[in-house]
């Protein structure tokens, strides 16, 4: 009759005596157990590797779906932010090509970034007078351009904040 090395649980092992069933059984169980090892085995590889190089799981008791929801969120919350953005670049590009090149740098580098006007002319190699022409023709193309385009100017505004 054959034999199987059996161990127990306290750890000694025994031979028994079993049937040819029982020892085809017991044969497909240990290779099934192999295989669960040689998965646990390298699933604690992978973590460690995982823990070594800096991934951060998230918390024990946090909700897997609470943390989807949130991905879910920050993805939104970019897509939206790329579309606020791309559409106020767009309109500063509509915007400023009212303007000439020089209408537009004077303009700009007086409004906001506060240099003051004579500096500008030094800057463009011109007049204070000729700087004072062009932040106020600037100003009478986009006072122009808010009066005619109000409506969609305040739809931006109450979208994307302050644009203009």
């Amino acid at each position: 009759m054959p034999t199987i090395h059996y161990k127990f649980a306290d750890g000694h092992t025994e031979e028994i005596e079993v049937t040819e069933a029982i020892v085809a059984a017991f044969e497909q169980l240990e290779k099934y157990e192999k295989k669960v090892e040689r998965k646990e085995t390298r699933r604690h590889v992978s973590l460690n590797l995982l823990l070594d190089s800096g991934f951060d799981f998230p918390v024990d008791n946090a909700d897997i779906l609470d943390t989807l929801d949130k991905q879910e969120q920050e993805k939104s919350e970019w897509k939206k932010e790329q579309f606020r953005r791309h559409n106020l670049d767009e309109k500063k590009k509509e915007i400023f090509s009212l303007l000439t090149y020089r209408q537009a740098d004077a303009y700009f580098r007086h409004k906001y970034l506060h240099i003051k006007k004579t500096e500008i002319a030094k800057y463009m190699g011109i007049t204070e007078g000729a700087v004072r022409k062009l932040i106020k023709k600037a100003e009478t193309y986009l006072r122009e351009y808010r009066l005619a385009n109000e409506k969609e100017i305040k739809l931006l505004e109450a979208i994307f904040g302050s644009c203009l």
